[in-house]
């Protein structure tokens, strides 16, 4: 079984001049050069707009059947600069996409914890929407362990919910506030409570993992890992077999951040990379085929209960 926990659903008309094609350009560029390839950014708008775009979900299905994928975690971002009705309407879209298909997707709500109907908007996620997690990006200039997150935090728990939040830096973003210590006092004080570090921190994962190896609800996921695995392989090889020696491989879960990164990395090369490791890994770094399945849909399966 193949399990995606992080896979971004735009369900809305994205075009090239927008600031979220920018950004998604800019993203795509920063991750092509770890991969060796030189592309202009305009050039992967262009290349992008048709996968980003996804209304009615239709694509999200096509490229989980081509990789192989069996469930993905589809999820929404929010940031408070966006108006509230704007986002619970995405969260809508997404939730209603995720019951079309409830035996392939469950949605997480993207909820900013600044907002002041933030709560109300997350209870209507749950007992209206259906919707079984909630997405932190607190890069955008919150701390997650705040009082606002908390109140949010507390419901979340008591409903058996799952919080997905971003770890470590993006460029030009308020990356203090995406260090994996932030989520401490959250481990501390919600102990029934499953967090996924997006990105285990990336670069920085050595603060996820100090607290992952202590806390037995936290994980982490390989989203925005895969370049590396493409541009230096040895390194993403040596980075993951001392992430798994030091936390243990149930603690990773497989994530693409797709589709944002396909126009460069389709999800179907990454998971065959990944799948090869137990046979092409440099010398003197081991991985078994148990190790891969864990990572891959294993661990994954047993979180979300599938």
């Amino acid at each position: 079984m193949i399990v995606d926990v992080h896979y971004h659903l735009f369900t809305f008309n994205i075009n090239e001049t927008s600031g979220i094609a920018n950004f998604l350009g800019e993203e795509c560029k920063r991750i092509a050069k770890i991969m060796g390839i030189d592309e202009t950014k305009e050039n992967l708008i262009k290349k992008g707009i048709p996968l980003w775009s996804d209304i009615q979900g239709d694509k999200l299905i096509k490229r989980m059947d081509e990789a192989g994928i069996d469930f993905s975690v589809v999820c929404v971002v929010d940031d408070i600069n966006a108006h509230s009705d704007e986002i619970q309407h995405s969260n809508k879209n997404v939730s209603d996409i995720a019951n079309k298909y409830p035996e392939r997707l469950t949605a997480f709500a993207g909820i900013d914890p600044r907002r002041p109907d933030a709560l109300d908007m997350l209870k209507q996620c749950f007992e209206e929407y259906g919707m079984t997690g909630l997405k932190y990006h607190p890069d955008y200039g919150y701390d997650p362990s705040g009082k606002e997150s908390y109140i949010l935090l507390d419901y979340l728990e008591r409903n058996n919910g799952i919080l997905l939040t971003h770890t470590g830096p993006l460029p030009r973003q308020r990356s203090k506030y995406s260090d994996p210590m932030l989520l401490a006092d959250i481990l501390a004080d919600f102990s029934k409570l499953k967090v996924i570090a997006a990105h285990m921190g990336q670069i920085n994962w050595r603060p996820w993992a100090a607290l992952a190896s202590l806390n037995s609800n936290l994980y982490g996921d390989l989203s925005m890992w895969g370049p590396y695995a493409f541009g230096k392989f040895e390194l993403f090889c040596r980075e993951l077999r001392d992430i798994i020696d030091y936390v243990g491989v149930e603690k990773i879960l497989f994530g693409s951040d797709s589709p944002v990164y396909d126009v460069v990395l389709p999800v179907k090369d990454l998971i065959e990379k990944i799948k090869k490791l137990p046979y092409e890994a440099p010398q003197g770094i081991c991985f078994t085929k148990g190790e891969i399945d864990a990572i891959l849909g294993v661990n994954a399966a047993k979180l979300l209960n599938l």
